[in-house]
Parts: C-alpha cells; structure tokens; sequence
C-alpha cells in the first residue's frame, strides 16, 4: 500500500497513508498535530469517544519539496486536488463525500502556509491545508483538541450532576452541598492533589437513603478514575437499579466504559505505543458490547445515547470486527453532513482505526466512498521519476471488475476508478479516453468530476496527442475551485516546455499566472533572451522580474557569459537588497543586490569591485587573479552552498525537459587548479589557490567549493607545496593543517 520500513508502526501508517510527515501525537491509533490539531466541537467529541489512552510524541522531517508533476500514483508528502492513488487517504475520501454533497473540494479562500508548506504554492496540499480551508477559525486555534483521557469531560459533567439531585426531593439540601464538594475528589484522583494539597473525604454526614446513592455513584466513579476496574464494575452494577432516574442511567452507562477501558488496560508499551490486538482484554471487550446492548435498549434515546452508538465502533475496533466497522462506516458516510466538522473526525477516525490498522492488513467495504478510497490506495504505483521507488500495486483488472455491483450508483466513480487503473497500471491511456468522455467546457467542476477531466489530460499527453495543450486551456475556464487552477497551469505549461514553447507560458496574453509555476521555468528553463525580457516587463510582480534577473545574471556570471553580464548589470535596481536568500523559488526573497553591493574582498587577499573582475575576465578568461577574485565573490557571499539553479530535475518535472541557457557551471575548485598549473601565476595567486584548494575541505572533509572531489592524498600534497614552495606567504603561516 505504500513505503514500508523498520521505522514501527507509527511512521509505517504515515508512510502508508501518504502523510505531510510534521510532528504529530499518536494518541492510540488517534493521529493529531502539536501545532493545528483541527479537532474541536463535534471533532474533538468524536475523537474522544474513539481514541484511547496514553500518547506519544514522535517527529521526523517536516520540510516538503513537492514533485512538480501531475503523476499522483504513490504517496508523498503532499496531495493535489486529484483524487488519485497517492494522495493522503483521507484527502481523497473526504473529497469524495464532499462530492457526494454537490459541494467542492476545499473553502472559498487559501489557508496560510506553515513554513513546512511553503514549497507547495497553490498546486498543492495535505490534510491539514484541507481542513484550515473549510473551517480556517477552529483549525487555526492552538491547543486543545487534547485527546481521550477517562479524566476528559469531569468538570463539564458537574452541572449535570447538580441538576439530577436537585431533582430528586430525596436529597437534602445540606447533603446536595457536601457532595457537590466531594465530587471535586474525582478530578483529583485523575490528576492528583497538588503539592500540599489533601485528598479531599468523602462526607460522614450523608442519612438520607437518596443521598447514600449519590455518594454511591461518587466512589463508583472514584475507583473508575483510578482504574480499579473490578471495584468499579462491581459498583456501577450495583447502581444499575437505582430509583433515581439519573443514577440508573448512569451507572448503566458507566459499565460500558469500565469495560472499555479494562479492555485496552494492557494494550500500550512503555512509550505509550498501540501494541495491536493481542493486547486487548477480549473477556472485557465482550462484556462492553454487552454493556452497550443493555443501555440502548434500556435508553434509546438517553442522555448518552449518542455517546453510547459513537463507542460502538470503538467496541468493534477493540474486538476486531472490521467487517462491522466497515459496514457502520459506509452507513455515516452517507448520513453525517459532509459540511460539518463531525465528517472531518470521521475521515480522521476511518483512516485510522480502518484503512491503516495494522490488525487489518486488507481493509475492506461494501459502500462506494469508502471502497473507492480503498481500491486508489491499492493501485498505488512506483514513481517513473524516481528509479528506486518499486512500489507495486495489489488491486488486479480482475479485482476491480468484480466490484462493480457495489458502484451500481456510482456510475462515473466506478469509470474514474478503471480509468486510474488503465492509466496508473495498465498504462493504456486509449482507455481512459473511452472510459472518461471529454468535458473540458464545463464552468466548474465537482472535485470527481475534475479529478476526472485532469486524468483524461494526462492520458492525452501519454498519447502525445496534439490537441493536449488546447484540451488544457478549455479546462482552464471552469477550474474554478481551491488548487484546481494552478494544478490546470501546471498541465498547461508542462505540454509547452515538452514541446519548446516556454515563451508561450511569458507572453502577455498567457493563461499561467501561478507564481510559483513561472518562477521554476525562469530558474530551470529559460534562455538569456527570456530571463531578460521578464526582467523588463513592467507589468508582472517585482518579485518575478527580479527572480528573473537574479537567474540571469548568476547563470551569465557562473558560465562565463561576462559581456552579457556586463551589460545587464546595471538593471539591478539600487534598493535591491544584497542579503536573504538566493533559493528564491516558492515565495522566498531574492538577494538581487548582491551582484551590486556583495562583498568581493578580505583582508589579506585585496579584489576590486565584481563589475571590475568581470571586465578583466571578459577580456582574458584566463586572468588568474580576476578568476581568484570571481571565486572570492562566490566565497563571500554563500554562493558554495548554492545550488538550486544548476540542479537539474527530473525529466518528467516541471522544469526539467530543456535547458534554454548554454554553458556549464563554472567552480571555484576549477580557478584554483587553474591557478596552481598556470605558470604564468604570480607567486602570491599560486599559494593563495593552494590555501583556498585546501580549505574547500575544511572542515568536514568533503569539498565546498564544487568540482570534482581529490583524495586526501592530493590534498596533503597541495599543502606540502603551499609550505615548501611558498614558506613566507601568510596563507602558508595560516595553514597548519590539511583535511
């Protein structure tokens, strides 16, 4: 179903659920984010009723860089607006209900991007970005959303249990007080006293017989908290039968929860880790199902009636009926409001405690949302673009043919299904042509419906069909909702790069105006002549012109293009700032004036002005102390750890099917070999390249200043030379040692 590894059960889920990889809390099979846990109100409450407790806190690395692709065939660390077979689980199916609603994918606005999103602009996303866009006010709040705990909902529960007894005339007055203070008790038996702080008494001073069963129902209660689950059981049953309503029901209740909780009493490690079903208490979860029958039975519709049908499928999950679970599933799918928060922890609760149970190796349903997202999850595929990604699918043409039954009224959902099959396993696209007819010229689009066309325009370009890029630009009209007009940019200027039209995606009238799509091109794809007409046009960003401008002047300068350096130079604005970051790809500033005011010496080593070194190389390439001073430029303002503009991408990426700037990097290990076989050299240049050709291994040993690695052998021999050639240099004093 996806990657798996030895990383335990915690991060094989994510991996197989095609997770955003941030730091989370496993809170027993309950997955929540530190930062936005996005479960509160009914959220929260359904998350309560089925996770467990115990929690562990687990990170690995939250940055992301999106494959700029329309590929989705395995998992990531990021989703699209596709539904397809590698995105998060719960994107896909919560996209189907909200389809079965009529409704779109995502919230009328873009939520703010973490800094672990920043590389996804508006092409992609991950649950967390889905659920900030529905309902960007609760996602957003910091903390809460804790959690289950037994302890959860005691002080909240205290109003109730004032009320029941002064409803009950049994009760004096008196008694009520004492035992409203007593329960205070409870909470502190779930959390403690506090440092000086007694354990408060239970009250001597309780005669009538209505009373004595509240203070009953207390020290039931008191031993539940404390997971004395035998006095606890023993207790409640006691109470089952009261005379005052409240109490009865209750109690009766109550007995459901001692036995889940004895249940799961042994099911966590020392870390606070599920350990799966051989740890479960079968002889309790058996008496909880039990339990549950009698309180519905007993109260239909009771004061805890639809607590009591949420702990059901916990029951079911404990006891391992996922064939229930499953069926219970496929029923609130289609009946909880795909609006509501309560469908959010749903898709939470699925993904979960069904799709990524480790006790449940092959998940399986009956209703058509559910065993969609089932059957995508199978069909997940190896990257083309990555060569040791061997995922292999496990749902067969066969397989899927036999469900057919299930989509009965789900007609379109069932061809998208076949159609991703064909196209994902099959890699027959003439298929998913006749399986998804073309409606490109709709003015907007349902997240299936979408989904649909975006799968058809993929299988076009398989074909390499001519009218790919016009079938692209229909589609653009209706592609109105949350990530679905970038995602159509994407297509659209990915065919144009295919077939060298990169200028089309720059022209005035151009349909691709996605940020983040243009500025990769302008960093990977385009000529001088187009890097220095973007950085003229007036009429786009300052942040896209001076990207532009950025790019061709570093490519000009590192590939040794020095006249046309030369001359574009002096369209560096002079406000421009000269530090922040060169990687100005996704929104990050762009360190433009460092080509006007970066520093280009040190002491020790004098370099005029950068416009003065690349004249003097313009006019002889092979000046060694102008190329010295290049490479100081380099050295001085962080270009070593700079790569981004000369790494290629994959082929299949946007960005990564032509090259339209000639030339390859220059490095600076290149002007320091130069120097040192160039007899021509004055002694001063010489031992200053040996000194610099060493010290581009400090202090790790592994070479900084780009080129070819040199053993340690050729390393010591440069500073043997340094030292008997040029003893009195002040590079030679310096250097003390070689790495």
């Amino acid at each position: 179903m996806g990657a798996r590894g030895n990383a335990g059960p915690f991060f094989v889920a994510l991996a197989a659920r095609g997770s955003d990889y941030r730091c989370i809390m496993k809170v027993q099979g309950q997955t929540m984010r530190t930062r936005r846990l996005g479960l509160t109100g009914k959220v929260a409450v359904m998350a309560a009723l089925f996770a467990t407790s115990g929690a562990v806190m687990a990170c690995s690395y939250s940055g992301c860089d999106p494959a700029w692709t329309l590929f989705g065939g395995n998992t990531a660390c990021h989703s699209r607006a596709v539904i397809g077979p590698g995105n998060d689980t719960r994107v896909n199916l919560y996209a189907l209900s909200r389809d079965g609603a009529g409704l779109g994918f995502g919230g009328k606005d873009y939520p703010e991007l973490d800094y672990d999103q920043e590389s996804f602009g508006r092409t992609f996303l991950d649950w967390d970005l889905v659920q900030r866009s529905v309902f960007p006010k609760d996602a957003n709040a910091e903390g809460g959303g804790e959690g289950y705990s037994r302890c959860n909902g005691i002080a909240a529960s205290d109003p109730a249990f004032s009320a029941a007894m002064a409803a009950n005339a049994g009760v004096p007055l008196a008694e009520r007080s004492a035992l409203a203070a007593a329960r205070a008790r409870l909470a502190q038996t779930c959390t403690g006293p506090g440092e000086g702080t007694a354990i408060i008494a239970w009250p001597i001073a309780i005669g009538s017989p209505a009373g004595k069963t509240y203070l009953a129902y207390l020290q039931a209660a008191d031993a539940f908290y404390a997971e004395h689950w035998d006095q606890a059981r023993s207790a409640f049953a006691g109470l089952a039968n009261a005379g005052d309503p409240w109490v009865a029901e209750t109690a009766t209740y109550m007995q459901v929860r001692v036995e889940i909780n004895a249940a799961q009493a042994h099911s966590t490690d020392e870390y606070g880790y599920y350990q799966g079903q051989k740890s479960i208490d079968m002889a309790a979860a058996t008496r909880a199902k039990a339990a549950l029958g009698a309180y519905l039975k007993g109260w239909p519709q009771g004061r805890y009636a639809a607590s009591a049908r949420g702990l059901e499928r916990r029951v079911m999950w404990l006891s391992g009926d996922f064939r229930g679970l499953a069926l219970r599933y496929d029923q609130l799918l289609g009946s909880v409001p795909a609006t509501s928060e309560t469908m959010i922890g749903l898709v939470q609760e699925i993904d979960n405690k069904l799709l990524f149970n480790g006790d449940n190796p092959e998940p399986h349903a009956d209703g058509p949302l559910l065993l969609a997202s089932i059957d995508l999850m199978k069909m997940r595929v190896g990257d083309p673009a990555q060569t040791d990604d061997v995922t292999k699918p496990t749902l067969t043409a066969e397989g899927l043919a036999s469900q057919q039954a299930a989509f009965m009224r789900a007609p379109e959902l069932y061809a998208f299904l076949q159609a991703n099959h064909a196209f994902y396993i099959g890699k027959d696209y003439a298929r998913v042509l006749a399986l998804i007819p073309d409606d490109a010229q709709k003015r907007a689009y349902s997240p299936l419906a979408f989904s649909r066309q975006v799968l058809r325009g993929q299988a076009l370009a398989g074909l390499e069909d001519r009218n790919e890029a016009g079938f692209w630009r229909e589609l653009l009209g209706g592609a109105n909702a949350l990530w679905q007009r970038a995602t159509v940019e994407l297509a659209l200027a990915m065919n144009l790069e295919r077939h060298g039209q990169i200028a089309e995606v720059f022209a005035a009238n151009s349909p691709i105006n996605d940020r983040t799509i243009r500025e990769i091109l302008l960093a990977h794809s385009a000529g001088p002549e187009l890097l220095r007409s973007a950085a003229l046009d007036g009429v786009r960003p300052q942040h896209e012109r001076d990207a532009a401008l950025f790019t061709l002047l570093y490519k000009q300068l590192s590939r040794a293009r020095y006249s046309g350096f030369a001359s574009n130079i002096a369209l560096v604005r002079p406000d421009a700032a000269a530090d922040g970051n060169m990687s100005f790809e996704n929104g990050a500033p762009v360190m433009l004036g460092v080509f006007s005011k970066g520093r280009t010496r040190e002491a020790g080593f004098a370099c005029p002005a950068l416009l003065t070194t690349v004249m003097a190389l313009n006019a002889d390439p092979r000046a060694i102390r102008a190329q010295l001073c290049l490479g100081e430029f380099w050295r001085l303002n962080g270009f070593d750890d700079f790569g981004d503009l000369d790494r290629a991408r994959p082929s299949g990426e946007l960005g990564g099917s032509i090259s339209g700037f000639p030339g390859i990097p220059i490095t600076r290990s290149e002007f320091y070999s130069a120097a040192m076989a160039d007899p021509r050299a004055a002694p001063a240049d010489k031992a200053y390249a040996l000194y610099r050709a060493v010290r581009c291994y400090a202090p790790s040993g592994n070479n900084s200043c780009g080129g070819a690695e040199v053993t340690k052998a050729q390393r010591r021999a440069w500073f043997e030379r340094l030292r008997r050639e040029f003893p009195k240099s002040p590079w030679a004093q310096q250097l003390q040692v070689y790495w």
